[in-house]
């Protein structure tokens, strides 16, 4: 992979183009300003990194989770950052970034192929778990551990049905990757819960927040494209939760 010349240029018009391109207008910023900011993820994102010891690939996941963290948090309310793309502007970052020894050797198609994987993943993860926060403080009453666990469940559950998600041109894939995605979250708090997922959050508080996530936009953005958004109130929602706590072995309503 050919690093030498990559200059910091090269990111600044990386993040010009995306901003122009997803149509970012911004009321708080002005847009020097929202530039500069963004390239200011980029390069501190690399701070702290270790890359002894790591395959490149591992190195560059690391490093796309700690920038798209950083955007999701100062900009996550902002419409247009749904739309941007930024796999020009990581792939500038991590020429620019990371020492030259550590992409030495690596096939440009791979290299690419890499920055697409991880900037697809994290870029999805980051957008999601803001608002899976929010929505578990707002729907459930009982915060502290309550909510930690229900936040790890359903994150651990996205990212298992995210690695098991098949084409998004499969008219099925969205009924598949909910049931995964609900499927391995209750799996998780059952684990956490000694084998009682209902005791940190029972059926219907889960079909609930499952149905306020999907009306957030929780579902993977290139999924929706292809298929639209799922139906607002879906039963199937309702479905494939009760499914989920069958299968976890939470105690029937009113057994012991």
């Amino acid at each position: 992979l050919e690093t030498a010349g990559v200059t910091e240029e090269e990111l600044r018009v990386a993040v010009t183009d995306v901003l122009e391109t997803a149509g970012a207008q911004e009321d708080q910023w002005e847009q020097r300003k929202l530039e500069k900011r963004i390239r200011d993820y980029f390069r501190k994102a690399a701070r702290g990194l270790v890359f002894e010891g790591k395959p490149w690939h591992a190195v560059v996941n690391e490093y796309a989770d700690c920038c798209f963290a950083s955007l999701f948090q100062a900009l996550g309310d902002r419409a247009w950052l749904a739309r941007a793309d930024f796999v020009l502007p990581l792939d500038a970052a991590v020429r620019d970034a990371f020492p030259a020894k550590v992409l030495a050797g690596i096939p440009q198609l791979d290299f690419e192929r890499g920055i697409l994987a991880a900037h697809d993943r994290a870029f999805e993860e980051q957008r999601f778990l803001p608002m899976l926060w929010m929505l578990i403080r707002e729907l459930l009453p009982k915060g502290g551990r309550t909510w930690k666990k229900v936040y790890e469940a359903f994150e651990v559950g996205r990212r298992s049905a995210m690695r098991g998600k098949g084409s998004d041109e499969d008219p099925n894939q969205v009924k598949a990757f909910l049931s995964r995605w609900i499927d391995a979250s209750i799996a998780q708090l059952s684990r956490s819960t000694s084998g009682d997922p209902a005791f940190a959050l029972p059926e219907t508080a889960a079909a609930r927040l499952v149905h306020a996530l999907l009306d957030a936009g929780a579902l993977p953005l290139p999924l929706v494209t292809e298929q639209g958004p799922p139906p607002r109130s879906w039963p199937f929602v309702d479905y494939a939760v009760h499914a989920a706590y069958v299968a976890r072995g939470a105690p029937a309503p009113g057994g012991d």
